[in-house]
């Protein structure tokens, strides 16, 4: 089979989220299935001069405004990092035009009038490669609202080539009036069966999901999370309708990537059998960012979007409570300013014992994931979430929400009731039960015994892309058989 995914950005070209991280790894896993498959991405300016062995392979035209604008097709390839496995490389195309595609960073304030454009100007580009390239895809996977109006641009332009929408995150949906949106495309407003009545906005992730052949959502609980009200965030109605067509389907991490066995990041490689070498690594974090170096203080841990989805705002009205309990936190993140500033307030009050950095620095999240007892991710919703398989994989329990993926992924452990937990888990969303939590977890960190029998259960646990990629390729032979 032939798949194309298309996404607006890919570990290890680029990375802003989580996205790029599923991208890299699902692409180059179906590839070792011995199935053809190939991304495009944009050609941000960021990439200038930042890739190793990228050709421009082509030019080609895009028309929308009635105006023709120029694009520039390049290629590059990602290999596997893992030495004992054959090598595998992906293709990446890589398309590029000044206007639309290549300044201003890779996701747009939603004030600037490009945010949405960009997309839509991307969408049109990939359709237009394919004689570029002599390659055309018998399945275009399409990802997040970013390129989720290809499926509608397949029908519109009778081309015959299936389509699979993953939704990764359904709050970010791509708004834009309904006459710009006509008027850049170049089609007229009875072309747009998909447009609700009398609307003068069009919701982009929404023709995806009432357009694309099949839609996937990145963990089972999710799919069934986004059909109720609460979750649905305004488009419950046409999830409904596509309700026979959605799976939910587990992310996986990189195992090759995050393995505390191989990981050059840390200070000490260590296993299951060597778990206790994990010390030398919390040392050298508190150390290095300024801490109280103490190897029995519990260290907490958040690598994430500083976001309302997220639930930080359960920490930041805890923190003293938190701080009571002789607990060390440490945030590595960026997104929403004031709070932002704020935990970089709390940070200079309470130096021995918190560290925030502003921004995403990969080696410092991997030597975090090393370095932590505790991962804390209370979030509100959670479609999927990496960071508490990557946590677990290094031995660091994570404190979680029961919503989306983290309700698939952690099971919570109690003393009495289950000996196989990997993690603490709480459901009603609040800073007293939260506490609640914490204070358990806390109270089983002190017993040494029980404390590295959960360490060994999350450690034990196969997150890999292996069972993915087997329920994708399934899912695109069903599709390919419609």
């Amino acid at each position: 089979m032939k798949i194309l995914f298309v996404a607006p950005e890919i570990y290890p070209i680029i990375k802003i989220g989580g996205l790029a991280d599923v991208v890299g790894a699902l692409s180059k896993e179906i590839t070792k299935k011995e199935h053809d498959a190939r991304v495009v991405i944009p050609f941000y300016f960021e990439l200038k001069n930042k890739i190793n062995n990228i050709e421009k392979i082509g030019e080609a035209s895009v028309s929308v405004n009635k105006k023709k604008e120029h694009l520039n097709i390049f290629q590059t390839k990602i290999k596997t990092s893992s030495p004992e496995q054959k090598q595998t490389e992906v293709i990446v195309y890589l398309i590029e035009n000044e206007k639309y595609l290549s300044s201003n960073g890779v996701y747009l304030d939603n004030n600037n009038p490009l945010a949405v454009l960009r997309f839509l100007f991307f969408s049109l580009a990939v359709l237009k490669i394919f004689k570029i390239i002599n390659w055309k895809p018998d399945i275009v996977h399409c990802n997040d609202w970013q390129t989720s109006i290809i499926p509608f641009l397949l029908k519109i332009k009778n081309i015959s080539i299936k389509s699979i929408l993953t939704v990764h995150n359904l709050f970010f949906q791509g708004k834009i009036k309904q006459k710009i949106f006509c008027d850049f495309l170049e089609i007229k407003k009875k072309d747009c069966l998909s447009l609700k009545k009398n609307s003068l906005n069009v919701n982009v992730l929404e023709q995806g999901i009432l357009l694309a052949d099949l839609i996937t959502t990145v963990s089972p609980q999710y799919a069934k999370e986004i059909t109720k009200q609460q979750f649905s965030l305004g488009l419950r109605r046409s999830i409904k309708k596509r309700a026979r067509d959605i799976s939910g389907i587990l992310n996986g991490i990189d195992q090759d990537i995050y393995n505390p066995i191989t990981d050059k990041f840390l200070k000490k490689n260590y296993s299951i059998k060597t778990i206790e070498d994990k010390q030398e690594n919390k040392l050298y974090l508190q150390e290095k960012l300024g801490l109280k170096i103490d190897k029995d203080i519990p260290l907490l841990a958040i690598v994430s979007r500083i976001s309302k989805q997220k639930g930080l705002d359960l920490i930041l009205s805890s923190f003293n409570k938190i701080i009571k309990l002789n607990c060390q936190l440490v945030l590595l993140g960026t997104g929403n300013k004031d709070h932002e500033q704020f935990f970089l307030n709390l940070s200079k009050e309470n130096k021995s014992m918190m560290a925030t950095l502003i921004g995403f620095d990969s080696i410092l999240a991997h030597q975090i994931y090393a370095g932590a007892d505790i991962f804390l991710m209370p979030s509100r919703f959670e479609p999927c979430g990496l960071s508490q398989m990557m946590s677990m994989r290094y031995g660091t329990i994570p404190l979680v929400r029961s919503t989306g993926g983290l309700k698939d992924t952690v099971k919570n452990f109690k003393i009495k009731k289950s000996s196989d937990g990997t993690g603490f888990v709480f459901k009603i969303f609040s800073v007293k039960v939260f506490l609640f939590t914490l204070k358990r977890a806390l109270n089983i960190y002190y017993k040494k015994n029980i404390w590295r029998k959960i360490q060994v259960n999350a450690m034990k646990k196969n997150f890999s892309w292996e069972n993915p990629t087997i329920e994708y390729i399934k899912l695109y032979k069903k599709l390919l058989t419609k």
